[in-house]
């Protein structure tokens, strides 16, 4: 078994695939932004109320953290040489992707109870 779970040609097809539900998920926020009737906190609110939305923005955050972690991971590894420095770097990105991550999820857990 490998210490490195995220290698060779995973990160690569997560990376792509992540990708392309971004770029699917900032079309799909561009026209409701644009078809929308009124531009509002409420009405924005309203929207992230859908059980749908709610999920589609989920998947989102969680293919953002993904293609976030493997992106910097590979460029660590690629350009930082010193192993204690690396780590560091590594272990202080992995903390700030899970905080913001369980943030996230917190305000969507909080739309779909309130």
């Amino acid at each position: 078994m490998s210490l490195y779970v995220l290698e060779g040609l995973r990160p690569w097809v997560i990376q792509r695939v992540s990708a392309v539900y971004l770029a699917l998920f900032f079309i799909y926020v561009a026209y409701c932004y644009f078809s929308a009737e009124v531009i509002a906190y409420h009405a924005w609110k309203g929207w992230l109320y859908n059980p749908f939305n709610t999920t589609v923005t989920g998947i989102f955050v969680i293919a953002i953290l993904f293609h976030a972690w493997i992106g910097m991971r590979d460029v660590v590894l690629d350009y930082v040489h010193n192993i204690m420095i690396r780590i560091f770097i590594l272990a202080v990105f992995i903390g700030v992707l899970i905080g913001s991550g369980l943030w996230v999820f917190r305000i969507l857990l909080l739309s779909v109870v309130a």
